[in-house]
């Protein structure tokens, strides 16, 4: 009998970069550009609907504050859990089941806070506001649509009011070099410009 480090003569001698000697790391590779596809996926719908979720939650927890702590107790489940999500399904209803949980628990958690909604009116609003999800997003994409429509000075206005740390109209007016109050009354204009155009291009598109 040979000894155990020789090759028998009736073994195949096997090629070290065959696919078969590198099976596991090959397998291994495309598993893990798999599961990466798939995270951006997933990071994908969830920066698609962030914004829905945040709103979602304030409509059933009646405050922005108590809103963004569950939002983040919601984001730390997500990404614990979405694995077990199934690509192509449903998000919305998915993720509302988990918020959901979150809001009881918090809601639990808070027995001295007192709450715009009882129980018992928990689940209405919630199935109400799951159902216009689709409307959300549908408003944001024609928000950004009407954005480029807006006059160069109306951009500016928009721009230095919300994508500066500072939201407040004195730093805003600061830095357009206008008095306060004459931003007040154009950031008003522009709303209902944009107001006007978001419903003007959704009835357009027969989405209205």
């Amino acid at each position: 009998m040979p000894p155990a480090d020789h090759q028998s003569k009736d073994e195949d001698p096997v090629d070290p970069t065959s696919d078969s000697a590198a099976g596991g790391k090959a397998d291994g590779g495309s598993v893990g550009r798999a599961d990466g596809q798939r995270r951006e996926a997933f990071a994908r719908l969830f920066a698609q609907h962030d914004r829905w979720l945040f709103s979602y939650l304030v409509v059933l927890l009646g405050s922005p504050a108590d809103a963004e702590d569950v939002f983040q107790e919601v984001c730390v489940v997500l990404w614990r859990e979405h694995e077990k999500f199934q690509l192509g399904t449903d998000f919305v209803s998915w993720v509302s089941v988990i918020a959901n949980n979150q809001v009881y628990r918090y809601r639990a958690k808070s027995k001295r806070k007192s709450f715009p909604l009882d129980e018992g009116l928990l689940g209405e609003v919630a199935d109400a506001a799951i159902g216009r999800a689709d409307i959300f997003e549908l408003r944001r994409d024609a928000l950004r649509k009407c954005l480029g429509k807006l006059s160069p000075a109306d951009r500016q206005i928009v721009q230095q009011c919300y994508d500066h740390e500072s939201k407040s109209f004195k730093s805003a007016a600061e830095r357009l070099g206008r008095p306060v109050n004459t931003v007040y009354k154009a950031l008003n204009r522009i709303r209902r410009l944009l107001h006007e155009c978001i419903d003007q291009t959704l009835a357009t598109e027969g989405l209205q």
